[in-house]
């Protein structure tokens, strides 16, 4: 339906939504209308006139299709107190204004309060806001009336009557307040989005969101009827009675903003089916539906502050996974189960539901096919119905935002808002200290967004929302999988909500693993395999003969009835054929109604079609259920060639689409893999029945069922088979090839693609509807996965092929397209993924890689704030013989002359580490080198992905600095010690704590696991060290002798003693089974801060305060060797993986390495900081100290003073440079970012230069030329 041009409909829309607040506080028709946009002034009359002819035809069939949903008293009592003309309705808003400024005068007399939903009503203020919604109807005026059903849908003669009445109860006259206030404020939000709904072009989008909004009205004339009904009583009896009880307001509130909720989800998606012009079109009415109904909310939160206003607001910045609700647009096609089938089962869980004593978790399990996804999407829908769907999420392989965990706990947070809306303030509080919680760990996230809101509530009824989970085991990562069990398993500890969890996998390990984990009494589990075979057969021919009635009335509707099918077509026997090749997968039955029932052909035909195969009885039940849809490919084609060609087609296009990372449409198909879209059509229009092929061109196609894929790149002994099999090597390297084709074509990459023009525009800053029209999901596609499709491929990249040249040209051009489309940390794996694709070491294209990688690692923090800084400050910090940097300087920011300290190669450091709050105590890497356990004074320990640098995991628990932490042997493990006297295990992948153990009384400073991980030693300020049994926890020994904290112990490689040493100046040889001291190693002048153990156990190596580093002999305790060389205190010692080396580091600063045989100080390494834990890594060749990798090189490099211009760039004459933060401005406009090494203690700026100076003693100068 369109009411108007495009150019008037959003004129319409903002002329409708219009309003503004009176400048004049003693005012109360504080909403009176802008003259400037009043609706008077609104469209030219033809426009207007046609209009109207049109809305008022869509008026009433909108008010039928809300009183359908109103019981006959209410339908009867809405009609009693409406009018139908304009002129009515006026009269009766400015009686009803009139008697609400009586009672305000009352409540400003009488100065009555009252509490509602935890916050203290001025019911003064509650009269000026219903005074306020009246004033906006009242201005609203015949314009409204013509378009807008709610104007005159509403029991106005009911709502004068209510404000006539007299009340002289204070509990009375807040009941009245409230309740009208929150009737008339949800009426004018309607009303917003009825105008919105108006513009819109028709959809099924469009259709969901009229549907949404019947529901709505429906629920507002229902609590408007029910007071009107008290009313009619007589004086007598409402005397005694309120019209609305406070919490009957409360609950009517709490059921719009759901539907309010609802109705925002469903207007987002409104742009989704429409054209880039239309959708840019659209997005501009739904900024201003937004704007208008923040402007409302905040007139109605006038009584609960503006932090609730806030806090709905700030859920838009969580980001959600798209079509993951059980009820989203892309699910609309899904079945559910029969009403008639899983009796059984669906009792089971609803029973468990409502089971006060219930377990938390119910678990579904069963293999591929048996419909578990149709199971979970029809006990969505129940628990949604009786209002206790707290969430939904359906994980699905092969969509991007679905098959992995990063949006998982953002998307639960937002739709339990919509279940419990009081979570909102304390998730808005989360946000708003961490705005970057999206982006942290699964812990982090569940703990700030989920848990901890939940935790905070007060006693609630006794609802216990329910989280549905579908498809759990096709989250990508196995550590998630175990994670997301575990914390939804620590829901159960919750007083204040009981949560409750049904979720549905198939049996694989990671799920095993995970629920063993929990443990079962936190869990109840159900096998579908396990139902009995007689229960399924009877339920699969349930369903069949459901579907083929289905078919057989569409069938016959279409066809004259000499071509109708029989009453009882397909007859039993066929049908028992059918059922007994399904049992017992579900995926089969369904797949078979799909084929048979596609109004593309015939169903009589398809079915004795699909019964000569089924015959043949060669075949397995995935070919007898996919290879009579795939014939349809080669019907009637009998040339050779021909046949060729379509299978050539099928593999191109099918393969592409069952490969593809995430579903694209046909569209996008068609850009990517430069085939006309009509030949798309043409090859998918056969195969309904086994992909989703949506009429809507703009929506992605999918797969009904990963079977279809697997059946499909399955090795297969049929010759028909065979004849549409995908080779996914060679699938891949196709797509990976188109994908940079696109990248590299005219409408491909370039630089700054959006046009935004200036180098310092930041990322939030940048409309999405800009990134959307500059990338479309097919360059979007292409910038994500072409390494996905290249390492699938088995490919290797060389010198001079694509994947080399686009690299080589368009490297800052990518970088630029992931910052926009908020995936630039994903550029670190994908430059380490083609690391490894690379066929020679020494190859110019191996080198450019290298290069890459460090680029990235160094400047991808502020490539994810400002895209076109991979031009500017990129560019100007990284060294001159950066290959990146010599491919691009065509690229560069121009106009900049920097003079500066510029390193000639990449430092030495990798990575930097950034997240603690407070001072790091203690890191040490993970036995396999993929991660980083570090701990802090912030009370935390944090894992690090060692490739990326992102934080994995923070480990919260401790209430006092952690100052120790290291991996267990086989890195499953972290211990960690802390100042709050006690050692926790945790668990690697979930970050759970598995053990905390207390004994110590005073705080732990050292931990060390076992070599075979079976105990924990740990050293005290109450100068012992204990030995801990790692699976009870139990303390085996307590270690006496010191007389002053131990600082540092450490197991021999054999397990079989314990050094420690301390602050008493020794270090002290124990044996593990009897706890004795077998040496005390006297020498050193001061506190002892760290001991280790040669690789063999014949030396141990003792830093300490005096400055020293000491080697002594384990048997007979003699001090080898004393390494002087240090100015201060020695924080940590370590062996090389031969043991011919030590590694020390001080805080001089430095990082010393000596020769262990003679004592020579082999290398001197400064630090940018001091350094209290080191290790050798990779085999030797590199040292980990403080966070920091180092090289080992022959020679350190020497940074010399270099001069770099780049091409010309011009900015506003007249202009001066300034420091802002990490910035350097022009004319107040971010220019240059400035990396932490060269942030400004003092700057000094003129015209057109500026002078930096640095606290590492850096100078930078920086001239524009202009």
């Amino acid at each position: 339906m369109s009411l108007a041009t495009p150019g008037s409909k959003r004129s319409r829309l903002r002329q409708l939504l219009s309003f503004r607040s009176s400048t004049s506080p003693s005012k109360p028709n504080s909403l009176a209308a802008s003259p400037a946009a009043s609706p008077a002034a609104s469209p030219a009359p033809a426009t207007q006139s046609n209009a109207s002819g049109t809305s008022t035809a869509t008026q009433q069939d909108f008010q039928t299709r809300v009183f359908l949903l109103l019981s006959r008293q209410d339908q009867d009592t809405i009609q009693q107190h409406s009018v139908t003309k304009t002129t009515d309705v006026d009269a009766l808003l400015r009686q009803a204004l009139a008697a609400t400024k009586e009672k305000q005068t009352t409540c400003q007399a009488t100065r009555w309060t009252w509490t509602f939903r935890g916050h203290t009503v001025t019911l003064q203020e509650e009269a000026d806001n219903v005074i306020k919604w009246l004033d906006r109807f009242k201005q609203v005026g015949d314009v409204a009336s013509n378009v807008d059903p709610v104007h005159v849908g509403l029991p106005w003669a009911g709502i004068r009557l209510l404000l006539e009445a007299a009340i002289s109860a204070q509990s009375q006259m807040a009941a009245l307040l409230l309740g009208l206030e929150t009737a008339l404020y949800l009426s004018t939000r309607l009303q917003v989005y009825m105008a919105y709904l108006t513009t819109l072009p028709a959809s099924q989008a469009r259709t969901d969101l009229e549907t949404c909004l019947v529901e709505f009205y429906a629920l507002i004339l229902q609590f408007l009827a029910g007071a009107v009904r008290i009313y009619q009583r007589g004086s007598i009896t409402r005397a005694f009675d309120a019209f609305w009880r406070i919490e009957d307001v409360s609950t009517f509130e709490n059921a719009c903003n759901k539907m309010a909720s609802r109705a925002e989800i469903e207007a987002s998606n409104c742009d989704r089916e429409l054209n880039a012009t239309a959708r840019a079109a659209v997005k501009r009415q739904q900024e201003d539906l937004r704007q208008v109904l923040k402007q409302l909310e905040a007139i109605h939160l006038i009584r609960t502050g503006i932090d609730r206003l806030e806090a709905k607001f700030d859920l838009s910045k969580l980001p959600v996974a798209t079509g993951a609700a059980f009820n989203s647009h892309k699910s609309e096609r899904d079945a559910r189960c029969h009403p008639d089938t899983r009796v059984d089962l669906l009792r089971g869980i609803y029973d468990w539901a409502d089971d006060i004593d219930g377990k938390c978790i119910f678990w579904l399990r069963g293999s591929a096919g048996m419909g578990k996804s149709t199971i979970c999407r029809t006990v969505a829908k129940a628990f949604a119905d009786k209002g206790r769907l707290g969430a939904s999420f359906f994980f699905k392989r092969g969509e991007q935002d679905r098959e992995n965990a990063s949006l998982f706990f953002t998307t639960i947070a937002v739709d339990l808002v919509g279940q419990i809306p009081e979570l909102a303030t304390p998730i808005h509080q989360a946000i708003d200290k961490d705005p970057g919680i999206a982006r942290e760990t699964l812990r982090e996230q569940f703990e700030k967004l989920i848990y901890q809101p939940l935790a905070g509530l007060g006693p609630t009824s006794s609802t216990r929302p329910i989280l549905v989970l579908d498809a759990l085991d096709e989250c990508d990562r196995e550590g998630d999988i175990r994670t997301i069990l575990s914390l939804l398993a620590s829901l159960r500890r919750l007083s204040s909500v009981q949560i409750r969890v049904f979720l549905t996998s198939r049996p694989d390990l990671p799920i095993n693993l995970g629920f063993a984990q929990i443990g079962t009494e936190t869990h109840r589990d159900v096998a579908l395999h396990d139902i009995p075979p007689s229960t399924i057969r009877n339920d699969i021919s349930i369903y069949l003969e459901s579907e083929f009635q289905r078919i057989r009335d569409e069938h016959n509707c279409l066809w004259p009835k000499d071509q109708a099918l029989a009453p009882h077509w397909p007859g039993r026997q066929t049908l028992e054929s059918l059922i007994q090749l399904s049992v017992p997968l579900f995926i089969v039955a369904a797949t078979i109604s799909r084929y048979i029932g596609d109004l593309h052909g015939d169903p009589h035909d398809r079915l004795a079609t699909f019964l000569v195969q089924l015959n043949t009885g060669k075949m397995t039940q995935m070919e007898q259920t996919y290879l009579p849809a795939l014939r349809q490919i080669l019907v009637d084609v009998e040339e050779p060639k021909e046949k060729d060609k379509l299978c050539h087609d099928f593999r191109e296009i099918v393969g592409s689409i069952i490969l593809l990372a995430n579903p694209l449409s046909t569209i996008s198909l068609s850009q990517l893999l430069q085939i006309p879209r009509r030949k798309i059509d043409q090859q998918l229009r056969l195969l309904h029945s086994v992909l989703s092929v949506p009429p809507n061109p703009d929506t992605p196609v999918t797969l009904f069922h990963l079977s279809f894929r697997e059946f499909l790149v399955k090795e297969s002994n049929s010759d028909q088979a065979r004849l549409f099999a995908i080779d996914e090597s060679c699938a891949h390297k196709k797509l990976s090839d188109k994908c940079l084709a696109l990248l590299q074509s005219s409408d491909g990459l370039r630089k700054d693609i959006c046009q935004l023009q200036h180098p310092g525009v930041l990322r939030e800053d940048i409309d999405e509807t800009t990134v959307t029209e500059h990338i479309p999901p097919s360059l979007r596609y292409a910038c994500r996965y072409w390494v996905y499709h290249l390492q699938h491929s088995g490919q290797k990249i060389r010198d001079d092929d694509v994947a080399a040249n686009f690299l080589r040209k368009h490297f800052l051009h990518w970088l630029e397209s992931l910052s926009l489309l908020g995936s630039i940390y994903e550029s670190v794996n994908f430059v380490v993924t083609l690391q490894s694709l690379v066929a020679e070491e020494n190859s110019q294209i191996s080198a450019f890689i290298q290069d890459a990688r460090r680029f990235v690692l160094t400047f991808n923090p502020i490539l994810a704030q400002a895209p076109l800084q991979a031009y500017a400050s990129a560019w100007h910090f990284s060294p001159l013989a950066s290959i990146v940097r010599n491919d691009f300087q065509d690229q560069a920011l121009q106009s900049v002359r920097v003079i500066r300290e510029i390193p000639e190669r990449w430092s030495a450091c990798l990575l930097i580490y950034e997240g603690h709050s407070s001072w790091v105590s203690s890191v040490v890497f993970s036995p396999d080198g993929s991660r980083v356990a570090s701990s802090s004074d912030d009370n935390t320990v944090r894992l690090w992905d060692v490739q990326t640098g992102a934080c994995e995991q923070t480990l919260e628990g401790h209430s006092g600095t952690v100052y120790s932490v290291v991996f267990s042997p086989d890195g499953s493990r972290v211990a960690s010690g802390s100042s709050d006297n006690t050692v926790r295990l945790w668990d690697v992948q979930t970050g759970a704590c598995e053990q905390t153990l207390e004994g110590h009384s005073s705080s732990v400073n050292s931990v060390v696991f076992s070599p075979d991980g079976s105990r924990v030693a740990s050293g005290s300020n109450d100068n012992t060290v204990r030995l801990w049994d790692v699976q009870t926890g139990a303390c085996e020994q307590t270690l006496e002798g010191h007389s002053n904290w131990v600082s540092s112990v450490v197991f021999s490689p054999d397990g079989s003693r314990v050094a420690s040493g301390s602050s008493d100046n020794t270090v002290r040889l124990w044996d593990v089974q009897t706890g004795a001291c077998e040496q005390t190693l006297e020498g050193h002048s001061r506190s002892v801060s760290s001991v280790v153990f040669s690789p063999d156990g014949s030396r141990v190596a003792s830093g300490s305060n005096d400055n020293t580093v000491r080697l002594w002999d384990v048997q007979t305790g003699a001090c080898e060797q004393t390494l002087e060389g240090h100015s201060n205190s020695v924080s940590s010692v370590v062996f090389s993986p031969d043991g011919s080396r030590v590694a020390s580091s001080s805080y001089d600063n430095t990082v010393r390495m000596w020769d262990v045989t003679t004592g020579a100080e082999l290398l001197c390494y400064n630090s940018h900081t001091y350094d209290n834990y080191i290790k050798f890594i990779d085999n030797g060749s590199n040292i980990l100290a403080n966070g920091e990798v180092i090289n080992i090189p022959q020679q350190l490099p020497r940074p010399t003073v270099t001069t770099t211009q780049s091409p010309n760039f011009n900015l506003p004459s007249g202009s001066e440079f300034g420091v802002t933060g990490d910035w350097i401005t022009w004319s107040s406009q971010r220019v240059l970012w400035l990396p932490p090494e060269y942030r400004p203690t003092s700057w000094r700026g003129q015209s057109d230069i500026i002078v930096i100076g640095s606290g590492n003693g850096h100078v930078t100068i920086v001239r524009w030329t202009v």
